[in-house]
């Protein structure tokens, strides 16, 4: 019986720090997150993956557990599907991004304009990085 409280117990446990290491909401419409980011005068920072890619899971987790701080205050979280046509299209039409590997990720500014981008599996390091780099270039006067 023992065992069995502290098996209960310990699921509890884990239960809430899996519910407090959850990041930010993630819009799963490309137009809403667009619109919303516009609106509240926000970065945007879109993953374009799919929930079979181990990359696109993998970035997923290092924002849930807040080693890719996207703050709230300051983003729009964006996880669209690339597998949906019109999102397919929509994220073609309006970004740019090197490379052939999942997940594609881009930084825009709250009018949707590219600040940064790249493609494929990377470290937390080096998301930081690239979110660091787009907010030089927000704060950069472009020509």
């Amino acid at each position: 019986m023992k065992k069995l409280i502290g098996m209960i117990t310990m699921m509890a446990v884990l239960g809430i720090a899996v519910t407090l290491a959850k990041g930010p909401e993630a819009e799963t419409n490309l137009n809403a997150a667009l619109a919303k980011a516009k609106k509240e005068g926000k970065m945007l920072f879109v993953q374009f993956g799919r929930e079979s890619c181990g990359n696109c899971q993998a970035l997923k987790g290092m924002i849930n557990a807040g080693d890719v701080k996207l703050s709230e205050r300051n983003f729009v979280y964006a996880d669209v599907n690339c597998d949906d046509r019109a999102t397919s299209q929509l994220f073609r039409s309006k970004f740019k991004v090197q490379g052939r590997t999942l997940p594609f990720v881009v930084i825009a500014d709250s009018d949707g304009k590219q600040l940064a981008a790249r493609s494929g599996y990377g470290s937390a390091d080096e998301f930081k990085r690239l979110i660091k780099d787009a907010q030089k270039m927000l704060k950069t006067p472009q020509k």
